[in-house]
């Protein structure tokens, strides 16, 4: 069996060098050859809830996703923090291209793979993070069931679109300066997911690796017992993938 896994891309255009990157990762040999391709959240910069036009938006990424799910794939997209509400979107781009539900999943919270008889999850890591109460409340927030109708119903997409960016840039000034531009930023993220994923296995004994996006700082981090957490980091700079095999875990360059 072959997973692999990409997070973090920020797709704004289908024209800008990030979605390059993602073109580059669905084309790469072992994602050709996956048994599952899992989408960890916040490949786009922002996509938020089924409006249809982003169907056309993005219609080169959903041409990818036909491409690979007609080689045999199945495609796994987890919410992030910057992609989410959007299983009616999905729903349409299924009925749009004929793809059959079970190749297709779109997947709110996490989604587990059992590799070599141990049991892999996969989560998009805010649910992961500890110690970060305002973005907890930031998360409940645009998770009610009335945000959704109104992202689906109401909101016009021009809007969505200009408040969702003018939040994103926002929150990546203020997150790049603080943890992303220095080595002492880096540790303390690398530092506080590892002790995340310490706490979530002991809350979940039955999960044996994690692998998670949100953090934007790559790290492959083994415990004693042989348990495992995992992040490929912020795509566009880390250039690279991860794969998950019954040999192990690998980060894979592009």
């Amino acid at each position: 069996m072959i997973i692999t896994s990409i997070s973090d891309v920020h797709i704004k255009e289908s024209t800008d060098s990030n979605f390059s990157l993602l073109k580059k990762f669905f084309n790469h040999e072992y994602v050709r050859k996956s048994d599952y391709i899992v989408l960890n959240g916040d490949i786009f910069d922002i996509l938020i809830g089924g409006k249809v036009q982003y169907l056309k938006k993005y219609s080169d990424f959903f041409l990818l996703i036909e491409s690979a799910i007609k080689n045999g794939s199945k495609i796994i997209y987890i919410e992030g923090n910057h992609d989410f509400h959007i299983e009616r979107l999905i729903r349409k781009s299924k009925k749009k291209l004929g793809i059959p539900d079970e190749m297709f999943l779109h997947i709110k919270n996490y989604f587990d793979i059992e590799v070599d008889s141990r049991l892999v999850r996969f989560t998009h890591g805010d649910d992961v993070e500890i110690e970060n109460e305002s973005y907890r409340k930031y998360k409940r927030a645009i998770n009610n069931p009335f945000v959704k109708f109104l992202g689906d119903y109401i909101v016009p997409f021009s809007f969505i679109e200009w408040i969702g960016h003018r939040a994103s840039n926002k929150s990546r000034g203020k997150n790049v300066k603080k943890y992303e531009l220095t080595v002492e930023g880096q540790e303390f993220v690398k530092d506080k997911f590892r002790t995340s994923s310490k706490l979530y296995f002991k809350d979940h004994s039955n999960i044996s690796g994690l692998v998670c996006g949100h953090s934007h700082c790559k790290d492959y981090f083994k415990l004693d017992d042989g348990k495992f957490y995992v992040n490929n980091g912020f795509a566009p700079a880390s250039k690279s993938f991860i794969k998950i095999s019954d040999a192990g875990v690998e980060f894979i360059d592009l």
